[in-house]
């Protein structure tokens, strides 16, 4: 598989985190190409671009160009719209077009994912069985962290059915399902003595007699293959996202043990409504300010992290709106006597009119108020100053449970997000809760709540009380172990109190640009923000609120990329 490489692929505002599909074939260990290239048969290409440019929005039409008899008078192939284009130039293969345009099954094959999370009811159909002797049976198993038994093996597709036909997987409604993430199988009747023919005579593949050590079955967790090799393992499985349907998925599988063909043209199946296993989750997409906060999705059959908010104005709102890794920068407020403090327009203290608390000195300069050791103390850009040292924001913070650290702040992200119906709040987004088809996807050691659709520890026997969560059966204080930015307390599960505070750097306004406060406590203002959590729950469902998003962003509660993040541990 020497042609699969690992790292990190920048698409748009879409970061792909798993393998990805590169621009030459796939390889297997002997260091053949799969899939193979075109072949010819009557006249006709065959292989799995042949294959893919039948698969079209008409039933019956084909999108292959006919061969040109001279310069300039080429057919296009565009017979309909179809996964795939192939159409000649004068003078090449008569059989084999040269050109392929759409879902090009040698640059996009996949070996990942392996294993899927399908959370609606999903529709297989058989696309085609090639050229193949063996009548394969296609189905799902279980995940279980080891190999597959006969006994978990259940067929959707028989060695009976023929193209076209189809078989719909509701696993809510299957008593075999284990609940968690599924993986496909493929069953043969190859004889173990007699590679390449039926066992017995026998060409019709079923599970009772793979039982009974007739036939394989691979999978498309390809380490417990029959053939497997480890690391090196033999690809019998190539997966494919179509062109044509956001949801949909190819899989096409190689049927000889030892893979000696490669055509993978053995068993094509399509499937709508499945998805990645790990989509929903919260991730980061490695760019600066709102526009690092994203959401997992899957994306040509691998996870990507996708952002949940593009660059925009920046705003006095605590965020880095315009991605540009300073926060609040060039921020203005709507009245002259207010400055922009940690994401609100308040009162500045140099009136007089609203003094500093005992603990804290008034810079004339700012209108903040800072510790006495702070005053004129200019950070550079992405610090604060702290006991007179320019520290970076969050450091040595340890947010309380369900929260974490934005710009020197604990925060419950989803402490003042609305969503809708069937929605429920992940990192300050509304995404489908995991009771809905095609949600958010619970990982161990959360399962999900049916009622809320959040995903939670659902150990305790009753809901914990607020300032608590439930941890394996018991209720643990938020607060435990919690380290408060600028010298706050814990209480009932958040950060409060006047805070020891601290003067920013170029983040914020201040003189040239240098002056300016991340992590000071604010003047005493009626209009402040309460930012405080109500137990330190970072997913909440509600009842309605399509601008959810907007409600996020005027609370300042956003997720602040320029400054590092801390989430307290779960």
């Amino acid at each position: 598989m020497a042609a699969v490489r690992t790292g990190v692929r920048v698409l748009g505002t879409m970061t792909v985190l798993a393998l990805a599909a590169t621009a030459t074939a796939l390889t297997q260990p002997n260091g053949d190409p799969v899939p193979t290239q075109p072949g010819c048969n009557g006249g006709l290409p065959t292989g799995l671009a042949a294959t893919f440019a039948c698969v079209c929005t008409q039933p019956g039409i084909c999108n292959i160009g006919v061969p040109c008899p001279s310069p300039g008078s080429c057919d296009d192939g565009q017979n309909g719209t179809c996964e795939t284009t192939l159409w000649h130039t004068f003078n090449d293969n008569t059989c084999i077009p040269s050109n392929l345009s759409g879902l090009d099954p040698y640059a996009e094959a996949a070996v990942l994912p392996e294993t899927f999370h399908p959370t609606c009811p999903q529709t297989f159909s058989l696309v085609t069985r090639g050229t193949a002797l063996f009548k394969n049976a296609f189905g799902w198993y279980n995940v279980t962290g080891s190999a597959p038994q006969p006994s978990d093996l259940h067929v959707m597709l028989d060695c009976n059915s023929t193209p076209g036909a189809t078989a719909v997987l509701d696993l809510q409604a299957e008593p075999a399902y284990q609940g968690g993430e599924i993986g496909f199988f493929l069953v043969t009747p190859e004889s173990h003595g007699s590679p390449g023919s039926c066992a017995a005579g026998n060409c019709c593949a079923s599970v009772a007699r793979l039982g009974q050590g007739e036939g394989y079955a691979y999978y498309s967790e390809r380490s417990y293959n029959p053939d497997a090799q480890g690391a090196d393992s033999l690809i019998h499985l190539l997966t494919y996202q179509s062109h044509l349907a956001s949801d949909k998925f190819y899989f096409a599988w190689e049927d000889i043990f030892g893979a000696s063909n490669n055509d993978f043209t053995d068993v094509v199946t399509a499937v709508t409504g499945l998805k990645c296993s790990g989509g929903g989750q919260p991730c980061d997409t490695g760019a600066l300010g709102i526009c690092g906060r994203g959401l997992t999705v899957c994306h040509q059959g691998q996870l990507a992290c996708e952002a949940v908010f593009a660059a925009g104005a920046e705003g006095c709102n605590g965020v880095d709106d315009d991605c540009d890794g300073d926060v609040d920068d060039a921020a203005s407020c709507p009245s002259p006597d207010d400055v922009c403090y940690q994401g609100s327009c308040v009162h500045s203290c140099t009136s007089g009119e609203f003094p500093c608390p005992p603990d804290k000195t008034c810079d004339t300069t700012t209108g903040y108020c800072l510790e006495a050791s702070c005053i004129g103390q200019a950070c550079a850009g992405g610090t604060i100053c702290r006991d007179g040292a320019c520290v970076a924001p969050c450091s040595g913070v340890v947010c309380p449970h369900g929260q974490e650290c934005v710009a020197d702040r604990c925060l419950d992200l989803c402490a003042s997000v609305t969503c809708g119906a069937g929605e429920t709040c992940v990192d300050g987004k509304c995404v489908g809760g995991c009771n809905q088809c095609n949600g958010i996807t619970c990982t161990a050691p959360l399962g999900c709540d049916t009622t809320t659709g959040a995903c939670r520890d659902l150990s305790c026997a009753t809901p914990c009380p607020a300032g608590t969560y439930c941890h394996a059966g018991t209720c643990e204080d938020a607060c435990a172990g919690a380290l408060c930015p600028g010298g706050e307390t814990c209480v009932d599960g958040a950060c409060a109190g006047s805070g020891a505070g601290g003067a920013g750097g170029s983040n914020l306004p201040g003189p040239g640009g240098q002056g300016g406060s991340a992590g000071a406590s604010a003047p005493s203002d009626p209009n402040a923000v309460d930012t405080s959590s109500d137990g330190g729950c970072s997913c909440r469902a509600g009842s309605k609120s399509r601008g959810a998003s907007l409600a996020f962003l005027s609370l300042g509660l956003a997720g602040v990329f320029g400054a590092r993040r801390r989430r307290r541990p779960s």
